[in-house]
Parts: C-alpha cells; structure tokens; sequence
C-alpha cells in the first residue's frame, strides 16, 4: 500500500528506534523550540510522540500551569508521563484535530512518511491559538555521506543496502525531499514569521546515533528480503554500522517554523 507508514511502535526495535532518534535530534529540537520562547502555561501538542523525550522536556518547560498533549498511533512508550503531560492515541491523518487551540504543535518525523503531507501542515495550522507556532521537524535521508571507512567493501555494503532501505520508504509513500519545502509549505498554510535551519552532525560505527539505521535494517528485514535483498547483506550492513572505524553523517535534520 503506498500510503502505509513504515514503521511499528510495538516492534522489537522500536525502542532502539526511539532512542536512536532522541540521541540523534533531541538537542537541537530542544534548542529551537527554547529560542521559540516555549515556558510556563503554554499549551502544546506533540505529534508522533513516540517515546516521550519531547513530550516530557516540554512539560519541564510548561510547568504545572500549562499542558502537554502526547498523541501517537501507539502509546506504549509513553509511559510515566509527567503530571501535566497526557498520552493520547491519535491518528493525526484520519481524526479531528482535538477541540482546543495550542501555543505550539510540534511534529518530528512524522508527515514525511504521509502523502497527504501538505494538507495536513493546514490542518495542523488551523488548530494554533493566536500567536501559537507550527513547528516540523524532516530529514534528508538522501542527503547522509560516508565519512571514514577501513575499506571501500564497508562503504560499498552501506550505500547499497541503505539505498534499498530508502527505496522501500519512498514506495511506502515517504517524501525524502520534502524537508526542503518546509518553508513554503509553512508560508502557504498561511503562517507568519517563517524559518528554518538544517543541521548535520557525525554518526560514528557503534555509537547511540548510528543505532538508528541498524533498528531500521531489523524492522524492515522481512521487506527487505521480499525486495530481493539477501539476508548476509543486511548482517553484513550491521556489522559495518557496529565498527567504531566507519562514521557516516547524520540524515540532516530541517527543522521548519511558523507563527499564526
């Protein structure tokens, strides 16, 4: 089906997932939503909350007089939310928006995997209050690099099983270019004070980061395979990903803003 989403947040390697995903991003997250002014009493959604990593640090930063509201389509990694924090299972594609009006709706790597992506961003910007920021977070994934290796076999299974990973996401619907559009989308879904930033840091063999793209390899093993892929390359994809001596640049992460 060419609008499924890809992954499975009861899966085996959905937490390896998650963490890998925090490890990855959540500094620079925390570091523009912080710049956006996010504090006391504020109201927020986050969407596709996943583990919760978003989800409780904006809660820090409300504090008892603001709320968090945690949706994803499966809540079991969002357990031992804080007080002023809920966990909701939400489908943000099929469902009403809930009936509220929030002072930030946050997404990070969620409507990329959706076709209808764009209508969505007009969904979402209509559920801000006054003043409230749309804030989307995409990545890049055609944009990550090899940047040391012990021997060329290392980079030659990485890009070949990694492409085959994202050919399968942008079968499944994903729009791995979409990131560069943030801008325009936010703009067109009438939203004020526009910007974006693009980050990419290093992703060394072994380390917590790279952990993602092994938890993928797992989680898509069975279509993979079905894809033709032979079982030893993707073991030998993990053991490439796992040598401390190979380091590949993270999926660049854009991160996009608008105000209502």
């Amino acid at each position: 089906m060419a609008d499924e989403y890809p992954f499975d947040n009861a899966s085996a390697p959905a937490s390896d997932r998650m963490s890998a995903l925090e490890a990855s991003y959540d500094r620079t997250t925390f570091e523009h939503l912080g710049k956006l002014g996010v504090g006391p009493g504020w109201s927020c959604w986050e969407i596709g909350a996943g583990g919760g990593s978003v989800a409780r640090w904006l809660a820090g930063q409300v504090g008892p007089d603001g709320h968090v509201l945690a949706t994803d389509l499966d809540t079991r990694l969002l357990a031992d939310l804080p007080a002023n924090a809920s966990a909701v299972r939400h489908d943000v594609r099929a469902e009403p928006v809930p009936d509220r009006k929030f002072d930030l709706i946050h997404a990070r790597l969620v409507l990329i995997h959706f076709p209808e992506r764009d209508e969505l961003v007009a969904k979402l910007a209509a559920a801000l209050a006054p003043g409230g920021w749309l804030v989307l977070e995409e990545i890049e994934p055609r944009g990550q690099t090899v940047l040391a290796t012990p021997d060329e076999t290392s980079a030659t299974v990485f890009r070949a099983v990694q492409g085959r990973i994202l050919d399968l996401l942008e079968r499944a619907g994903s729009d791995v270019e979409w990131a560069g559009r943030l801008p325009e989308v936010l703009a067109g879904a009438g939203l004020r004070e526009v910007g974006s930033a693009r980050v990419t840091t290093r992703w060394p063999g072994g380390g917590p980061e790279i952990r993602l793209l092994a938890a993928n390899s797992v989680e898509l093993a069975e279509k993979l395979a079905a894809d033709g892929v032979p079982p030893e390359d993707i073991e030998q994809f993990r053991r490439v990903l796992a040598d401390p001596r190979f380091t590949v640049s993270s999926y660049p992460l854009v991160s996009g803003w608008g105000r209502r």
